[in-house]
């Protein structure tokens, strides 16, 4: 008892061309699982830092600490840079900063004080770029 119907018979016979089809298919089939799963295992390094200072007394400014630590980065590679949306930019900011090797220099502590001007309704922009 079958609620199908039967296919006929010269509709099921293997051809060269359906056999390429199935072939390309799961080739094509493989190559999206591969980036797929690629793109699942991928780390992805975001180097942003925002913050927020729920005082409202501030005087509009910000007083930011940083205290960093990174073990597999040497310290010449560690730089700090500010902006803000009110025109600041600090490229490799070094005031109030200190570079403190770790790991017989292999590895690098970051640690950083300054202020940054608070926008309203926006978070200021700090970042730590890190290059490879």
């Amino acid at each position: 008892f079958d609620i199908y119907r039967k296919v006929p018979k010269d509709l099921t016979q293997p051809t060269y061309t359906g056999a390429i089809i199935s072939i390309c298919c799961c080739l094509f089939i493989l190559f999206l699982f591969l980036s797929e799963l690629t793109g699942f295992i991928t780390t992805e390094v975001v180097n942003e830092l925002y913050v927020d200072d729920p005082d409202k007394d501030s005087g509009g400014k910000i007083d930011v600490s940083l205290n960093i630590s990174l073990p597999n980065l040497h310290c010449e590679l560690v730089g700090l840079d500010i902006q803000d949306e009110m025109g600041r930019h600090e490229v490799g900011h070094i005031d109030n900063s200190m570079k403190i090797p770790l790991n017989n220099g292999v590895g690098c502590r970051f640690e950083g004080q300054f202020s940054i001007n608070k926008e309203v309704g926006r978070q200021p922009d700090v970042r730590v770029p890190v290059f490879w």
